[in-house]
């Protein structure tokens, strides 16, 4: 059974550095579109995968330090993790309003929206991917106990709500990296 599940995670690394090779493709910058300024939904684009980037590795950190059950038990992580939380969504708020500020109000024409309509889809995957490796990790992990402790249950909604964040994120970078064109 084991070889199983090492036949299994191989495989599912296999496919992760495929789709991450295929995002960094996609994130490399479009040499038509040199010296164009980014679009404001762009620019929040990035400053949303910067700053869920920043979330998930400081969660990664205090797991890692921590401990699950630390992470659950301890005032001082819970202390830290939601100073993490407020923190990305205050850098957030303050970047949406001075992207919004020099215009008056934000203008999004056809194809920003078609590109905000799009990067549901990477968020979804970026969801599912996290519940299916959530699912299939404590399923394994905790079988011969026949219960997953209640500490994994707040890191899995808040990882896969970050990991969703980041994903809309990517899928409006990935977004304007693939459909913009100059027209000559």
């Amino acid at each position: 059974m084991r070889i199983l599940w090492l036949v299994i995670a191989c495989l599912g690394g296999i496919l992760a550095l495929l789709a991450i090779s295929r995002v960094a493709r996609g994130l490399r910058p479009n040499p038509d579109l040199t010296g164009l300024p980014m679009t404001p939904l762009e620019k929040l684009g990035w400053i949303g995968l910067a700053t869920t980037a920043s979330v998930v590795v400081g969660i990664a950190g205090l797991v890692a330090i921590v401990g699950v059950d630390g992470f659950h038990e301890e005032p001082a992580a819970r202390f830290t993790f939601w100073l993490l939380l407020m923190g990305a969504l205050a850098v957030w708020a303050v970047a949406w309003m001075r992207i919004k500020r020099p215009l008056g109000s934000v203008v999004v024409d056809e194809r920003d929206r078609a590109i905000l309509a799009r990067s549901f889809s990477v968020e979804s995957m970026v969801v599912l991917v996290s519940l299916v490796a959530w699912t299939v990790g404590l399923t394994e992990s905790f079988w011969d106990v026949g219960s997953i402790p209640i500490s994994y249950v707040q890191l899995l909604f808040w990882t896969t709500f970050v990991g969703g964040a980041m994903g809309r994120s990517l899928g409006i970078i990935l977004g304007y990296r693939r459909e913009l064109t100059v027209d000559a």
